[in-house]
C-alpha cells in the first residue's frame, strides 16, 4: 500500500508565520514525524501533496529527502492548494489501488499504528468485499485536544484508507486507543511535545 500526505494547506488556525508542515515539534519539523513513521512501516511509496501555500515545505523536503526522492520512494505532487478535498481529488489519479491518506499535522503517528491500520483494513476487506474506505477515529472522550470535526461520538484522526475513485465511498470506522492529535493550535503543539518527551 502507498501513502499520501496532505501538506498543501494554509494552516491558518495556528496563526503563525510558518508553513504548517514545518512547524517545529521539539525543534523538528512536524512533517518529519509523519514521513519517518511511514518510512519505517509497511507502506511502499510515499506521496506528498504540496501547493503554492507550502513552497518552503517543498524545498525542505527536496533537500532533506533527496535520496528517497531520487529512488522514487518519496514523490512530491503539486496541487492547487484550494482545500483538502480539492487537493485530494487532484491526487487520486496517481493511485490504482487503495491508499492511505494522512494529514501532515499528526506527529504522534508511529510505524506500529500505521501497520495496525493496514492490517485492520485488510481484515475488514476480507469480510466485506464492498468496503471502499476506512476512517481512523478516536472516542471523543479520549481525544486530548479541541477537535475541529466530530462524527457522532468520534473524532477523525486525519488518517484514512481510500479507494482510487471520485465520489462517496462505502466506509467503516476503525477506533484506535493510541493518543494521536491533530496539531491545529499552540496548545495542541504543547500537548504533543509533552507526550513525546514522556515517551523518551
Amino acid at each position: 500500500m502507498d501513502a499520501l500526505i496532505m501538506a498543501g494547506g494554509k494552516g491558518t488556525r495556528l496563526n503563525l508565520d510558518i508553513e504548517k508542515p514545518l512547524l517545529p515539534i521539539l525543534k523538528k519539523p512536524m512533517i518529519d514525524y509523519v514521513i519517518e513513521s511511514l518510512l519505517n512501516s509497511k507502506i511502499n511509496n510515499i506521496y506528498v501533496a504540496v501547493s503554492k501555500n507550502t513552497r518552503k515545505t517543498r524545498c525542505y523536503l527536496c533537500n532533506k529527502y533527496i535520496e528517497h526522492i531520487k529512488n522514487n520512494k518519496i514523490k512530491l505532487l503539486e496541487t492547487e492548494g484550494l482545500g483538502y478535498i480539492n487537493d485530494l481529488n487532484q491526487c487520486i489519479k496517481y493511485f490504482s489501488e487503495p491508499f492511505m491518506v494522512l494529514c501532515c499535522d499528526i506527529p504522534l503517528i508511529t510505524p506500529k499504528i500505521i501497520n495496525n491500520i493496514i492490517e485492520e483494513y485488510h481484515r475488514l476487506k476480507s469480510n466485506c468485499n464492498n468496503l471502499e474506505s476506512l476512517c481512523v477515529v478516536v472516542k471523543k472522550e479520549d481525544y486530548l485536544g479541541s477537535p475541529s470535526v466530530v462524527m457522532d461520538k468520534y473524532v477523525p484522526q486525519g488518517i484514512n484508507i481510500l479507494s482510487p475513485k471520485q465520489g462517496e465511498q462505502f466506509e467503516k470506522l476503525y477506533i484506535i486507543e493510541e493518543p494521536i492529535l491533530n496539531v491545529n493550535t499552540l496548545e495542541e503543539k504543547n500537548i504533543v511535545e509533552r507526550i513525546i518527551l514522556k515517551k523518551q
